[in-house]
């Protein structure tokens, strides 16, 4: 083999050099990735044998394995609770960030598609990586040669066990950034050899450069060198990689998940099912005992015996008269196991604040006879949990937003834009459960009360946003100054109503309307010398006489 040149030595040890978390992270990200996608290989590495099983056991076992997933019915969950709400993204958004909405990757997903795309895996891995590209060739260099050439900007999602190294400048500024990819040789249909090859992504403040793998035969020995391309100069200033948290975190290279500890727990209750299965199946098909001196091998006698005993016996010294029986696993072992799974199922959703997603007949503890201050701290657990999230995303979503901006020529991105806030999406602050119906009728009780001007203001405020979510910036700013000169005070009422009545009394409407005076609320009475209105149909003095007539 020929000796390598320094320059091939170190773009080697560039290509294997990993970032200090990765060695100690990757496997467990493999198995949160497996662990949530299930499937029958899931079984083969995760079903354990125990000490007194032989290998026919075990590998019957194993055949026969399930299990209810959890981990993915957690995820999902999160996810579920975190797109119902409206996000929004504002309608005075550049024509550029619209475009890029409606069209984020190159498969053709939405924003809103690709963000829960991010949200699951940021769940299930707690760190991952989005990049922004674009498609646009050197030889493009106007607006009608991008559109001729179907230019656009575009987003993907990298794993952690692809994000291999990366550096940072003093402020902990992502420098750059080493992405795996992986390719496969298809574009002939009939030609092509269709292997999957690796490819790595070099991304910089600056410049991309991509490095293949060339592989060659010297004898038994295989040489691998390292190609490296091109440096490829973009416009962007910054390198175009946003690091994506499950919560928001300070950690450079990795980031705790939703189902860190929930995959072992889903692990274990799996392989808890697996040892009650074959409970199940000892307890069906017991096991014959009887005494030895009845056993004459090569009778049909004896073949009858095997088959009674569901092809295995038992044998044991009969001179004291035992007569033959059937034996099985004490009931005792399978309740226990039932125990232990249903325990470790409701600590699953215990843990994300989630047992209110079991049922009493499903769950251990039987949250239906929680009281009601324990499913508080459950909604407020949960709650949190989903508003970390959505600030999260929320704080991606803007940054993607930033990078096409400057993809597209505009240096200072989204703080160049002539907004009073720079950010463009806006994901739900809070999850609670109240429907805009709610909200109108805690406006009502707090009317009723003669509630404080602040109070009522924020409550509106809330209102506001249920009813009008995608209300454009300046009007929505319009409406809340209208608010904060709201609700009117009593003698900006009493004014209002003398202009639009004619006459300086207030309207009887609503009776329930009350005065606030001194401190304290009293009812609205009319006036002694005032005339009382009458209504059409209202039934009087005067009518009831004369109908009497």
């Amino acid at each position: 083999m020929p000796a390598l040149s320094d320059r091939q030595k170190q773009l080697r040890a560039f290509i294997k050099r990993r970032h200090p978390d990765y060695q100690a992270k990757c496997a467990h990200w493999d198995f949160l990735d497996a662990t949530y996608e299930g499937g029958r290989e899931w079984f083969e590495q995760n079903v354990f044998r125990y000490i007194k099983e032989g290998k026919k056991e075990y590998d019957d076992r194993v055949a026969r394995a399930y299990r209810f997933n959890h981990t993915r019915e957690v995820v999902d969950l999160v996810q579920k609770y975190i797109f119902k709400s409206a996000i929004v993204r504002a309608n005075d958004a550049p024509k550029e960030i619209k475009t890029f909405w409606k069209n984020a990757t190159l498969s053709g997903l939405s924003v809103q598609e690709f963000m829960k795309l991010v949200g699951t895996e940021t769940s299930k891995k707690g760190r991952g990586y989005l990049v922004v590209d674009t498609n646009a060739k050197e030889t493009v260099v106007s607006v009608a040669d991008a559109k001729k050439a179907k230019v656009r900007v575009y987003a993907y999602y990298v794993r952690p066990q692809d994000a291999l190294d990366m550096g940072f400048d003093e402020d902990g500024v992502l420098q750059w950034i080493l992405i795996r990819e992986r390719v496969r040789d298809d574009k002939d249909p009939i030609a092509s050899s269709g292997a999957v090859k690796e490819q790595f992504r070099l991304w910089t403040r600056d410049y991309w450069q991509l490095f293949t793998l060339a592989t060659k035969k010297t004898g038994k020995v295989e040489d691998v060198t390292v190609i490296e391309g091109p440096q490829v100069p973009h416009q962007v200033g910054e390198v175009p990689v946003i690091p994506v948290d499950h919560v928001i975190s300070e950690d450079k290279y990795s980031a705790p998940g939703l189902i860190d500890d929930i995959a072992y727990l889903d692990r274990a209750c799996a392989n808890y099912c697996s040892n009650l299965d074959a409970i199940i199946q000892d307890q069906t098909f017991s096991q014959l005992v009887m005494p030895a001196q009845g056993l004459m091998p090569g009778t049909d006698k004896y073949d009858a015996l095997l088959e009674m005993g569901t092809k295995r016996i038992f044998a044991y010294d009969g001179e004291g008269g035992a007569k033959p029986e059937f034996i099985s696993p004490d009931v005792k072992q399978a309740q226990l196991i039932i125990t232990v799974v249903n325990k470790l199922i409701t600590e699953i959703y215990h843990t994300v604040g989630m047992a209110g997603e079991r049922t009493k007949q499903d769950n251990a503890m039987g949250i239906d006879n929680s009281s009601g201050v324990a499913k508080a701290y459950d909604f407020e657990r949960m709650n949190s949990l989903l508003t970390s999230k959505a600030d999260a995303l929320e704080n991606a979503e803007n940054k993607l937003a930033d990078l096409v901006l400057k993809w597209n020529g505009q240096p200072k991105g989204v703080e160049g834009l002539e907004r009073e806030d720079p950010e463009l999406v806006k994901y739900p602050d809070t999850f609670d459960v109240r429907t805009l119906f709610d909200e109108f009728t805690i406006a009502e009780r707090l009317a009723l009360v003669d509630a404080p001007k602040s109070l009522r203001q924020e409550q509106m405020k809330q209102v506001i946003e249920k009813l009008f979510p995608r209300l454009a910036n300046d009007l929505k700013t319009k409406m809340l100054e209208d608010v904060d000169n709201w609700p009117m005070t009593v003698a900006d009422k009493l004014t209002v109503t003398a202009t639009m009545g004619g006459s300086g009394q207030p309207s009887k409407f609503p009776a329930s309307a009350s005065v606030s005076t001194g401190g304290s609320s009293m009812p609205a009475t009319p006036s002694p010398k005032a005339t009382p209105e009458k209504r059409q149909g209202q039934v009087t003095k005067d009518t009831k006489s004369k109908a009497k007539k």
